[in-house]
């Protein structure tokens, strides 16, 4: 028989529209594609025909985390290819064709802003990045490698906004940033740049009066003046000696989420409540003024001569994602504020250009500011709507037309039975044949006649929503093949008879709802790899044995959400990583709180967990490796000069690159056991709120 990796992929939406809370915004050069990357780590590819309406056309999955920055990643026009980055670090290269990942790379660094920038000395664009770290990382948009990193030498702190430009009649690159606490920045770059150069350095720098800023823009037209949005207030600066010559706080209620240059006399302002906001500067911020840089007096202030809304608008659970972009479509140019909400809806406006005398006439008279309503608005569950018959659902068949549908909130899949498992709102878990369900839904013929298809299986246990399922055996056989498990809204974690679907017993020890349920790794103490671990919303963390059927070990006492779980099994120890970036170190066994860790040593142990470890399973000697990282041994070694602890140091790192790539080898042969099978199904990560 012929083998092949040829896999058709097959999605089953349901009637229901998916969630789509918008966190970020990108259209493309040739505004052919919209793309919306959303806090659930997925990314939306709209289609946009000549009268800019948009249709939903791709669904891109390949982050974790929330999508925080898109970015085009070449100069081309027709070369459609998407940076995207997200909050834990992932970044991949996307074909906006055929949604192809094109690349893929996982940083220790977080970024908030990415700006795709043409270097003189370049063919392509560079990725000028800033984010949770204290320099400017300039990466190649198609390999995802950092070519070179711009430091701070006065004041290092995170960057919080950054602006690069070509100074007029000159051919190197300037780099103008803030950081967090206020200090500008600028840095000059001559094109030998690369990553063995000496450290960059900054060339200017100036303290001013300007905190956490969040967007800096250079105006276009005249690079005379410097636009700095904070949440409270926006200023415009002179880019000479960065004075600040007209400042205007944000309106009651709502904060500024950012802001351009429409001209050199114009600005438009957006903010968290969804809103666009365009002043005219007054004569001492307009380069091409007489009275540039002169001293402002009482009535010479920005004047806010339109605003740019929605009619009806709903409050929104979160800011949406902004910004400003223009089109050029038959000679015309056209500039359109571009935003996406917390409900999946995408608006955007035309920005009307004012002629200087209707403004004028509208500060002359003291009239009442332009209101515009939004010139374009689509949303996910428009499109989900126009569709008939509408998309189906994987348990369609369960499904009563009087009755209301009930929500499905986790599922897995069992190769080896070829089941499916689906934990529901009301609590309930239903089990299906996985092959013959897909059929009934997608398949059109005889079959949906049949009557001897095989039963589902309900299984009652929890009290409300199911958060997680977990099957032991398909991590490591030593688990019982008959046991699952759930976790709920409910405090609970249920044990089931997978066959017979009877409750074999139920674990009530946290104080909040159950949301991740994790296995052991499998070097652990004989006890320990009979249990599983669970970790609940009330910042706990338990090992229960599905042996002895009772919780061996409790860690309750954690003060924020625990976001990570790593393991010391030959040390005997859990390691919890909380949200504020504090290590609490475990004993499996006794349950005692080993230490409380801080700072640079907290995720220095979490470091060597990873490096030892590949995803959180160890496979090194811990008590050869301890819980130190070698590679600050070996740089400690190198500053004192010490020999024998360099000597010690890579010893111990090629050791563990060695269980590294022995790890990583038993995954391959894992994912390769498991590729055997016909079928394969994945379910689609949403926010609680899903629908």
């Amino acid at each position: 028989m012929l083998a092949t990796n040829l896999v058709v992929p097959v999605v089953l939406w349901g009637p229901n529209t998916p969630t789509h809370c918008v966190s970020s915004v990108f259209l493309s050069r040739d505004q052919r594609t919209l793309a919306t990357g959303c806090y659930d780590g997925q990314i939306c590819l709209w289609q946009i025909d000549s009268d800019f309406d948009m249709t939903p056309r791709c669904l891109l999955l390949g982050h974790s985390a929330p999508v925080l920055c898109l970015s085009r990643a070449s100069i081309v026009q027709d070369n459609n290819f998407l940076v995207s980055s997200s909050e834990n670090g992932e970044m991949c290269t996307w074909d906006l064709i055929d949604g192809k990942c094109r690349e893929s790379v996982k940083l220790s660094q977080v970024h908030t802003c990415i700006q795709a920038y043409h270097m003189s000395n370049c063919d392509d664009i560079r990725l000028f990045c800033i984010g949770y770290y204290a320099e400017i990382m300039v990466m190649d948009p198609f390999s995802l490698e950092v070519l070179f990193c711009l430091s701070s030498k006065v004041n290092p702190d995170w960057i919080s906004a950054l602006h690069v430009l070509r100074p007029a009649k000159r051919k190197d690159d300037v780099v103008l940033a803030i950081t967090t606490t206020g200090t500008v920045k600028v840095w000059t770059l001559i094109g030998n740049e690369n990553k063995y150069s000496e450290p960059i350095y900054e060339n200017e720098s100036k303290q001013i009066r300007c905190l956490n800023a969040i967007t800096m823009a250079c105006c276009s037209q005249n690079q005379r003046t410097v636009l700095i949005v904070c949440a409270k207030y926006w200023q415009i600066y002179d880019a000479g000696d960065f004075t600040v010559l007209c400042s205007v706080i944000s309106p009651s209620g709502e904060r500024w989420l950012g802001g351009d240059f429409l001209s050199s006399d114009r600005v438009i302002l957006w903010s968290d409540e969804g809103k666009g906001y365009l002043y005219r500067l007054p004569a001492n911020s307009i380069p091409d003024n007489k009275e540039f840089h002169g001293p402002s007096v009482g009535r010479d202030a920005p004047f806010l001569y339109c605003v740019l809304t929605n009619k009806n608008e709903q409050p929104l659970s979160c800011p949406p994602s902004m910004k400003l972009v223009q089109t050029t479509r038959g000679g015309k140019t056209q500039k359109y504020l571009l935003r996406g909400d917390s409900e999946g809806f995408i608006n955007m406006w035309a920005v009307p250009d004012f002629s200087l005398d209707e403004i004028k006439q509208l500060q002359t008279a003291n009239a009442t500011t332009k209101i515009l309503q939004n010139t374009i608005s689509t949303s996910l569950e428009q499109a989900w709507s126009k569709m008939n018959p509408p998309p189906v659902g994987i348990l369609d068949q369960l499904n009563h037309p009087n009755e209301p549908i009930i929500k499905l909130t986790a599922s897995i899949y069992l190769p080896l039975q070829s089941r499916l498992v689906v934990g529901r709102e009301d609590g309930t878990i239903i089990i299906v044949p996985a092959t013959q369900t897909v059929m009934l839904q997608l398949l059109h013929g005889k079959h949906q006649q049949f009557n001897d298809w095989p039963p589902h299986q309900l299984l009652s246990g929890h009290s409300g929503r199911v958060n997680c399922l977990l099957y032991p055996y398909l991590v490591h056989t030593r688990y019982d093949k008959a046991h699952l498990l759930s976790g709920g809204v409910d405090f609970a974690v249920c044990l089931w008879d997978l066959y017979s679907g009877t409750l074999l017993h139920r674990f009530c020890v946290h104080a909040g709802e159950v949301t991740q349920l994790l296995v052991p790794p499998e070097n652990c103490s004989p006890r320990i790899q009979k249990c599983i671990c669970s970790v609940a919303s009330d910042h706990s963390v338990t090992l229960l044995s599905l042996q002895e059927r009772k919780c061996v070990t409790l860690a309750s006492r954690h003060l924020f959400p625990v976001v990570t779980i790593k393991w010391r099994p030959l040390d005997d120890f859990l390691i919890v990583g909380c949200s504020d970036g504090t290590v609490y170190v475990w004993q499996m066994e006794t349950g005692h709180l080993d230490r409380v860790l801080h700072g640079m040593i907290a995720e220095e142990v979490l470091n060597a967990c990873d490096e030892n470890t590949g995803e959180g399973e160890v496979s090194g000697s811990s008590s050869e490796i301890g819980m130190s990282n070698p590679a600050v041994h070996f740089f400690r070694g190198l500053r004192h000069r010490n020999l024998n602890a360099i000597r010690h140091a890579t010893q111990r790192g090629i050791h563990q690159l060695q269980q590294l790539n022995a790890h990583n080898n038993n995954d391959g042969n894992f994912l390769m056991k498991n590729r055997n099978s016909p079928l394969i199904i994945q379910s689609l990560r949403t926010n609680p709120k899903g629908k």
